[in-house]
């Protein structure tokens, strides 16, 4: 709807819906392809989770009694392994009961004004795909916002239809701040340098486009140049996950190894 809005404001309707129609395009296509990068990455950690479980409930408990009657000096690996199984085998209930309120209070909170915010604001902190999203938005704001200056809507107005139209809380607020600063009679470069939102790129572009008055131009590229860095960055996602999932599983797999088999060692050595 605030696309629609920035079309019959800027006399460009069916401009505004030519973008609109790119940009769910887009972000079904941002979707699609991060559903599809982490799909193996999630299945995965998943049978981790379970195998885990399933060590801390039926394998390890069986260890613990032969360390016992050994009487060796566990590991500190074997002591932290021992210690998780207990809590699975005692306060699986609370576990599960404190899993089912967590989720719960965040769906909550995240329907919340607040919570919409500071989910928004954290998308971009994910680790490789945060970066993705940020620059899909910056590609929305340039886009629009060139959209309104191209049909010569004052500034005030043109942030106040952009801010409504990037389709993500936190960068609102920033656009809007954006706005009161240009109220106040600061100039674009400014305000959004500010806003500590906008990469150097976008504010170079800004500073240019209020030099020569091309703002509008300038931005058209910027957004173009975002779009082809978002393309780039899905088509390899799925291969800048997979080294950090590979970690993490050879992490997980050699603290249970060594949790395991060291005391085994030390057994056997004792017995020799």
């Amino acid at each position: 709807m605030s696309i629609i809005k920035v079309g019959e404001n800027t006399g460009n309707l069916d401009h505004a819906f030519e973008q609109l129609a790119f940009y769910l395009e887009r972000d079904k296509m941002i979707r699609d392809k991060i559903k599809e990068a982490t799909r193996y990455p999630s299945f995965v950690l998943m049978f981790i989770a379970a195998a885990f479980t399933i060590l801390n409930i039926f394998v390890i408990p069986k260890f613990s009694g032969v360390f016992d009657k050994m009487n060796l000096e566990l590991p500190i690996y074997t002591k932290i392994l021992l210690s998780t199984s207990e809590v699975f085998i005692n306060y699986w209930p609370w576990m599960l009961g404190t899993i089912a309120i967590f989720i719960v209070g965040i769906h909550q909170y995240i329907n919340t004004e607040i919570g919409r915010f500071n989910l928004d604001k954290a998308k971009f902190k994910i680790p490789y795909i945060g970066n993705i999203l940020r620059k899909a938005v910056l590609a929305r704001f340039c886009r629009t916002f060139s959209l309104t200056q191209q049909a010569g809507v004052p500034l005030v107005q043109a942030l106040n239809l952009v801010a409504n139209s990037v389709g993500n809380t936190f960068v609102c607020d920033r656009v809007i701040s954006m706005r009161s600063g240009v109220e106040r009679g600061d100039n674009l470069t400014n305000t959004a340098t500010a806003t500590g939102l906008f990469t150097p790129l976008v504010l170079q572009m800004i500073a240019v486009g209020e030099e020569t008055g091309m703002v509008d131009e300038m931005l058209v590229k910027v957004a173009e140049f975002y779009e082809e860095e978002v393309n780039y960055e899905i088509k390899f996602l799925s291969a800048q996950i997979e080294p950090a999932l590979i970690m993490t599983i050879g992490g997980m797999v050699l603290i249970m190894a060594l949790g395991i088999f060291m005391p085994m060692w030390d057994m056997v050595g004792h017995m020799k």
